[in-house]
């Protein structure tokens, strides 16, 4: 898989903007579409705002007529986000599927991406293979399982195989004390087994959250979108609350230029930003 092969990728800036350019050369000829996330991904809200923002796209085009969409994923049920569902987010999310009509496939398994076609196989609840299909392509974005950065996952005392650090509730490495860790680069142990390797997000508010791991986000569907918080981050939580509606697309819209203004100003929170967050009870550090 990936841009160099036959699928696309959204998770750099050199892959997205390469991801937009044969998105303009699908329009040319449309044709079957695979969105998802491979085993062991551990972000999946951008694979759904994918597939979404690209149906909206082609009913504006007025193509989607010529384009059988797929969701395919590793969660064991839509929704499931590697967090074990947000609220009713399986049940949102799979109304908004059915409403636009995108299939999907869960517990996949994704074997390998040819140019025309994605061979994967399928799982039951307790791992064990049920099937084998082959989903034709003309365009294909999948979220891969990530690693963490090569120099420090060569010191194998402090990650885990997939370069992860290892740390304590203290945010503090497991073997090394004296070595702190935090956000995207630690490693977060899945709270349940799933039949297909899930892995759990690195946050939805990523470095800004440690160590009370919250999860903030906004995830835009191209005329709509859905929200949610979960604090903290894994069960059992005291805060679960998702909600959906049009409101989300603009304040998703709102939010982008706000963050881009604070990156290119350098400051990474503005005090009203703080007193708000303090407000929704969503404190960083306990």
């Amino acid at each position: 898989m990936g841009p160099e092969s036959h699928t696309q990728s959204i998770c750099s800036l050199d892959h997205t903007l390469l991801a937009n350019e044969r998105y303009k050369e699908f329009l040319e000829h449309p044709g079957p579409m695979v969105v998802g996330a491979a085993q062991g991904a551990s972000c999946f809200g951008p694979a759904y705002e994918m597939a979404f923002i690209i149906d909206t796209d082609l009913r504006k085009r007025g193509i989607r007529d010529k384009v059988p969409m797929t969701f395919v994923s590793s969660e064991p049920y839509v929704g499931h986000l590697g967090l074990g569902g947000v609220g009713d987010s399986k049940g949102m999310l799979e109304s908004k599927l059915r409403e636009r009509s995108i299939s999907w496939v869960v517990n996949a398994r994704i074997k390998e991406a040819r140019e025309r076609e994605i061979p994967i196989t399928e799982h039951g609840p307790d791992g064990a293979q049920i099937g084998e299909r082959t989903i034709a392509q003309s365009f294909a974005m999948i979220i891969p399982a990530f690693k963490g950065v090569d120099a420090v996952a060569s010191v194998p005392e402090l990650c885990n195989p997939r370069g992860f650090v290892l740390v304590d509730e203290h945010q503090r490495s497991k073997r090394c004390p004296n070595i702190y860790s935090a956000g995207v680069c630690i490693a977060i142990a899945p709270k349940e087994p799933t039949p297909v390797p899930t892995g759990e997000p690195k946050t939805g508010y990523m470095l800004e959250s440690v160590p009370t791991w919250n999860a903030i986000c906004l995830a835009d569907f191209g005329d709509g979108g859905m929200a949610f918080v979960a604090i903290p981050q894994i069960p059992p939580r005291n805060v679960t609350w998702a909600k959906q509606g049009r409101w989300v697309h603009l304040a998703k819209i709102g939010f982008e230029k706000y963050f881009i203004r604070k990156m290119k100003t350098g400051v990474s929170e503005r005090f009203y930003e703080k007193w708000t967050l303090d407000r929704l009870g969503i404190a960083r550090v306990k």
